[in-house]
């Protein structure tokens, strides 16, 4: 009975135990490039969802409601700040055309001036009596007159760091009187008198100085240096008018705690640029060593390191300048080929690089204005020492040692070796 009970339970349908399928092959493979393609669209979805919320413009002026104040010209009166803004006009802007319809006539361009206990006070007052919201968001020159450089400029800046819409590198110039003298410039190479000042900067035939530059260094104390401007009445040639003011670049401004205490030359000028790294093509000459007569070189890729060092109390800082040179003219029988001739030609065009470095930065020195940011340079390299330092850096400052190192390559000599020169026609008959 036991073996048929048994025979019967063995007999009976076992029960099916829960067994996992085994996944057919590449289904891994295309679990995972289905999650990437899932995360993909969930990534498009979110960097595009803000765009819908953006409909219609950013802002809601419209542009033909809208003045640009390319150019910003900043004087003191009496009052407090004299401001004048230039604006382009949109109804003489057809290409061809003085003016939009064949009755206008005049410039592209306008200035607005009024005065204010301050910029702000100013500016509403020019606002007040346009028919367009102003903007400043195509500013890119401010001007500051001679007067109110003096002054100060701390509440020139603190409105230009307040103003969101004016861009931190528009460059800033100096006038040597009231910046309303551009008002007058002949705008004859460029449609607007602004664009002149633009490409001044583009070039590097003077200091770029932006208003980055100078919030920076007013967070710093305050001692920047910023380019000059010269005016310059001239008869020109192409032009039935009278006598006209002519505006170029001249030498530069240092101001020591955000007010102007001295100026500097052209030539002192240049050599701030070498200093500051600024400099992108210099015309150089120097003497043969054979004849004593000059040889004309341009320099160009110009690099420039600045390297502190502290000992104590004594703070030296080492600049050192690099640079290629081309041949421009020679009006020396020199050979240009020797190395030894070339060596000294380029230990001459070096010598007169570091001259003109060290003309500037001593020139600097003798206001206690740091406008080559000395002792931002200690900071960077020497932190600690500049926390020790810091309390006396003005007096420290005019103490510094600073030594030169200029290292100029003459690169390219041109396809002709020697000067031109007129041959005798008596031994040119003889010859032949």
């Amino acid at each position: 009975m036991v073996a048929d009970a048994f025979k019967t339970f063995s007999l009976r349908k076992r029960p099916q135990t829960a067994t996992a399928k085994r996944a057919p092959l590449g289904s891994y493979a295309r679990g995972e490039s289905g999650l990437k393609t899932i995360q993909k669209l969930l990534f498009l979805t979110v960097v595009t969802l803000p765009l819908f919320l953006l409909a219609g413009c950013w802002s809601s002026i419209e542009l033909n409601d809208r003045s640009f104040a390319r150019m910003m010209l900043i004087d003191k009166a009496k009052e407090g700040i004299e401001l004048t803004l230039a604006f382009p006009l949109p109804n003489r802007l057809i290409p061809g055309q003085s003016g939009g319809t064949g009755e206008q006539t005049g410039k592209p361009y306008t200035f607005i001036s009024k005065k204010g206990r301050d910029i702000g006070e100013a500016y509403r007052k020019i606002q007040a009596d346009l028919s367009r919201s102003i903007t400043f968001g195509q500013t890119s020159v401010i001007v500051l007159g001679n007067g109110l450089a003096k002054e100060g400029m701390m509440q020139v800046f603190d409105f230009l760091q307040r103003e969101p819409r004016i861009h931190i590198n528009a460059s800033i110039y100096l006038t040597p009187g009231k910046a309303q003298e551009l008002m007058v410039v002949p705008s004859i190479f460029e449609r607007f008198p602004v664009d002149i000042l633009v490409d001044y900067s583009k070039a590097h035939v003077t200091l770029n100085t932006t208003v980055k530059d100078c919030l920076v260094a007013f967070y710093h104390g305050g001692d920047i240096i910023l380019p000059s401007l010269t005016f310059e009445t001239k008869t020109l040639p192409t032009e039935m008018e009278n006598p006209q003011k002519w505006m170029g670049t001249g030498g530069a401004g240092i101001f020591r705690q955000g007010k102007l205490v001295a100026s500097l030359s052209t030539y002192e000028m240049r050599g701030a640029m070498w200093v500051m790294g600024q400099m992108r093509n210099a015309e150089v000459s120097v003497k043969s060593s054979t004849d004593g007569k000059y040889v004309d070189y341009m320099v160009n890729q110009t690099r420039t390191k600045i390297t502190p060092s502290i000992s104590g109390d004594q703070v030296m800082i080492k600049i050192k300048v690099e640079a290629d040179a081309s041949l421009i003219t020679s009006d020396s029988d020199v050979d240009l080929l020797d190395p030894a001739q070339q060596h000294k030609l380029e230990q001459g065009i070096s010598d007169l690089v570091e001259k003109r470095m060290a003309k500037a930065v001593e020139r600097a020195k003798a206001t206690g204005a740091d406008v080559f940011r000395f002792g931002e340079y200690i900071d960077w390299y020497e932190p600690r020492q500049w926390r020790r330092i810091a309390p006396q850096w003005r007096d420290l400052y005019r103490k510094v040692t600073v030594s030169y190192d200029a290292h100029v390559t003459i690169k390219r000599l041109g396809t002709v070796k020697e000067p031109l020169r007129i041959q005798n026609s008596n031994s040119s008959e003889a010859n032949r």
